[in-house]
């Protein structure tokens, strides 16, 4: 069974692109596309160097990052293998998911307390939380 890590608050800190830029192997699918290395607890995992999460790392948008842990075998110089945890990239919020989520979650609360507003009296701040 997968352990689903989440990152939030100041734990995303410890998240640390450290290569960037690396060559996917010729014979891959994905030739001639680059990806990153990215640590986390002395892990690392792999991701798209396109992928709209590395952007949004670096200018401190992330709000909670998922990553899996998986079972993986390594062999050695030897010929030997062994049995190792890696760590696999699941997902991730950003703030302005985040605030969207609080936002209608806030809505929901106030219809099931009894405190939603009919329509026409919604506040153009209630409106606009509801369209996003």
């Amino acid at each position: 069974m997968s352990n689903v890590i989440e990152i939030t608050g100041a734990q995303l800190g410890r998240l640390r692109k450290f290569e960037t830029g690396i060559p996917y192997d010729a014979n891959s699918k994905k030739a001639g596309k680059t990806y990153s290395r990215i640590s986390f607890n002395q892990k690392v995992f792999t991701l798209d160097d396109k992928d709209p999460f590395l952007a949004d790392l670096e200018k401190g948008k992330v709000h909670t990052v998922f990553l899996i842990e998986v079972e993986g075998t390594r062999t050695k110089p030897d010929g030997s293998t062994s049995t190792v945890i890696d760590l696999a990239f699941d997902g991730y919020v950003n703030n302005a998911q985040m605030i969207g989520m609080t936002n209608t979650e806030a809505v929901l609360q106030s219809i099931l307390k009894g405190n939603f507003k009919a329509e026409a009296e919604l506040s153009e701040e209630d409106i606009m939380a509801l369209e996003q």
